[in-house]
């Protein structure tokens, strides 16, 4: 079974332009976006029978804190490559939240939202983490890049409130829009596909999202992002046009792009390390997990450091992908200090294997490419 894992990394990593460095991007998604908003509202979930415990990011995932932040970058600052500097996160950060007052005085008919930084001033322990997200910019240990304007698709999500989706319609009086359901409304496992399209109408809708939501980035963060990474990893291609006309470069993701096909099974497109696309955009793919708390019993440090071998044989960059969720402990403080100190760990073992490591983010790396 190994040996079979083995080969597969390999041929994962064999295609594309080899690189003379070693380069470690750690590429993080879902930063902005609000799941569970307190452990109140986790309890509320519970107390309905929500099923909140087959998918760890339905109650271990929220909106990051100032402790969350101030504990990652904590921990970042401990470790310099050869270079001096410093990991970096590669944040994959969504600009906006539903405005469930908003939505809910329409009667569902229309969506509304927040600002991210809205989200942020109105949620206790929250309220600075904007201004160390910029400290954490200046001191090159964060760095955020466009995942959407929001973690949702809403075009999906408020059909299926007006439909009168029972579990639903509780989760969002809770001010709750990220939990698992079945349903045939939308025949997915959840609604955080935000770029995932039934018709023609929702493809038009995503462009304005997208367009949206890059100006909201700009006003946050002060400068246009360069990558892109869909959430779910869904997008259709046609959207590439519309990122390429507003700067994004680079796109992320992992070796299978799933392209909606209106309402049908996905169809799966290949892709390979710096591969470039018709309009001279570069994919670059995760070649890499840390993900702990997704699987608490997996060895996520051994897998890391096998799948490292193998990428630099290759003379490939390793672009380690991780979620969010890994370092968040408003709703279980247990699971932020636990994976730190695995992530530390994981760090030195990196920078004792292969000293000549250099640490960069997703857009950097597409500069060099």
């Amino acid at each position: 079974m190994l040996i079979l894992k083995d080969i597969k990394r390999h041929i994962t990593n064999f295609p594309g332009k080899r690189i003379s460095k070693k380069l470690i991007v750690f590429e993080s998604d879902d930063w902005g976006s609000e799941r569970i908003p307190s452990l109140e509202r986790l309890e509320y979930l519970i107390s309905n029978k929500i099923d909140v415990y087959s998918n760890p990011f339905n109650h271990l995932d929220s909106l990051e804190t100032e402790d969350d932040l101030s504990a990652l970058f904590e921990t970042l600052t401990r470790f310099k490559d050869r270079q001096g500097n410093h990991p970096v996160i590669t944040a994959n950060s969504v600009t906006a939240n539903p405005d469930f007052k908003k939505i809910m005085a329409s009667d569902f008919k229309e969506y509304h939202y927040e600002s991210t930084l809205q989200t942020y001033r109105n949620k206790p322990g929250c309220k600075n983490s904007y201004q160390l997200i910029r400290e954490g910019i200046a001191a090159g240990i964060y760095h955020p890049q466009f995942h959407g304007r929001e973690h949702l698709n809403v075009r999906q999500w408020l059909n299926a409130l007006q439909s009168g989706n029972e579990i639903l319609l509780r989760a969002f009086h809770a001010g709750i829009y990220g939990i698992d359901i079945n349903s045939e409304l939308k025949k997915r496992n959840n609604f955080m596909a935000a770029f995932d399209g039934n018709n023609e109408q929702e493809d038009v809708e995503h462009r304005k999202i997208i367009k949206e939501g890059m100006s909201l980035f700009k006003k946050a963060f002060g400068f246009t992002s360069r990558s892109f990474i869909a959430p779910c990893y869904i997008w259709h291609p046609s959207l590439e046009e519309l990122l390429k006309e507003h700067e994004i470069k680079y796109i992320q993701g992992l070796p299978i792009q799933f392209s909606p096909n209106h309402g049908v099974k996905y169809k799966k497109i290949y892709h390979y390390q710096g591969e470039r696309n018709r309009l001279k955009q570069i994919y670059f793919v995760r070649n890499c997990f840390f993900e702990p708390s997704l699987n608490h019993g997996y060895n996520w440090i051994k897998d890391c450091l096998r799948r490292l071998e193998i990428i630099f044989f290759w003379g490939k960059p390793a672009i380690i992908g991780t979620h969010r969720v890994n370092f968040i402990g408003s709703l279980n403080e247990e699971n932020r200090k636990r994976n730190l100190d695995l992530f530390s760990d994981l760090i030195k073992k990196i920078i004792k294997t292969w000293p000549d490591i250099e640490f960069t983010t997703t857009d950097k790396l597409g500069d060099l490419y």
